[in-house]
């Protein structure tokens, strides 16, 4: 049976339209993702932002707003979805399956929405791009660094339709086959800083450490998969960190240090290494491994990103060229963390 899902993602803006977006020739995109069609067709400025019972039940839902943190006095307590809808993105996905009941599958259900996300995650790359618009974002899973995993950030809603007829799936009772998901948001309670802590940061009467600053910046990157931008920040990072604290020695410029750096070895194998064993007596490599080596294939990566903006580095160690993925671009902040305390507490 030859099926389509049809997916409706709620957008905190609005798409940055013109008349002709509403013209037909514009209306549909196509694309394969890993062989599958889709579908994606921005919403004409005059179609219903909530098109279907199912989609105005989901408009109509609260998400409530609670922390184990102090919250202030006033504070909303819930929110409607439709509160966080300005506009919508349609992705059609089509398939086929050996029953109607497959569609009723969590697995097949992620794996389509899967397809749509990356497809709408195209056009709206390209908008964002032709537009010089950083404000127009994509969908994401926003990846949670306490609780090590994703939530899938956009409300939306799922419609499955039998391709021939042209109708919506239903069960024996005539049920539709439709679900709706409100989506996550980010808690607006932060994790509270100690009042001594924030006193001594401004007691400085200076800019935070800067080091620290990219890797905020990194870690932020990295929660919502931008990727190339994170794994710049997290070198830099480590550069920065690096370079003060050969300041903070008194070493600059010296011949030695002027000779570590100009050698053809790694950046983690020069910085984190030959350089803290000559001016500290201590290396990352001795003393965190892990980290080190976490450490060396994110700046590798940095390097390639700059250079070709792949997001690959190359293992020496068996020749190979490893393509860098969310995960793994997690485990190199915590790794490029460890090391800047590490070499701050030299």
């Amino acid at each position: 049976m030859k099926v389509v899902a049809v997916f409706q993602f709620y957008l905190p803006y609005f798409l940055p339209r013109t008349a002709e977006w509403s013209e037909v020739p514009y209306l549909q995109n196509k694309f394969d993702v890993g062989g599958q069609l889709v579908h994606v067709h921005p919403r004409k400025a005059d179609e219903e932002l909530f098109p279907s019972p199912i989609d105005e039940q989901l408009a109509d839902s609260k998400i409530k707003v609670e922390s184990g943190f102090i919250i202030p006095v006033g504070a909303p307590s819930e929110i409607f979805v439709r509160d966080r809808c300005f506009d919508r993105i349609e992705a059609q996905v089509h398939g086929e399956v050996a029953s109607r009941d497959d569609c009723l599958s969590p697995e097949l259900g992620f794996a389509y929405r899967t397809s749509a996300i990356s497809a709408c995650n195209t056009f709206l790359y390209h908008c964002r791009v032709a537009g010089r618009d950083p404000e127009v974002g994509s969908l994401v899973w926003h990846y949670n660094f306490d609780h090590d995993r994703c939530y899938f950030a956009s409300p939306h809603s799922l419609m499955w339709f039998e391709v021939d007829s042209k109708e919506i799936l239903r069960d024996d009772e005539g049920n539709p086959f439709w679900t709706a998901h409100s989506g996550a948001i980010r808690s607006p309670a932060r994790v509270p800083i100690d009042l001594g802590t924030l006193q001594q940061s401004l007691s400085l009467n200076e800019q935070p450490d800067l080091p620290v600053g990219l890797l905020v910046s990194a870690k932020q990157c990295l929660m919502v998969e931008q990727l190339h931008e994170g794994i710049v920040n997290l070198a830099s990072a480590c550069e920065i960190a690096s370079t003060r604290y050969i300041e903070r020695k008194g070493m600059s410029g010296t011949p030695q240090v002027s000779d570590i750096l100009r050698r053809r070895n790694s950046f983690a194998d020069r910085r984190y290494h030959q350089l803290t064993l000559h001016i500290s007596g201590r290396s990352l490599r001795d003393d965190d491994v892990d980290s080190f080596s976490l450490l060396e294939n994110a700046y590798r990566t940095r390097n390639s990103v700059a250079h070709s903006g792949e997001l690959v580095y190359k293992d020496s160690a068996v020749g190979t060229t490893i393509t860098v993925t969310r995960s793994m671009a997690n485990e190199f902040y915590k790794g490029c963390e460890r090391a800047i305390e590490w070499i701050e507490n030299l």
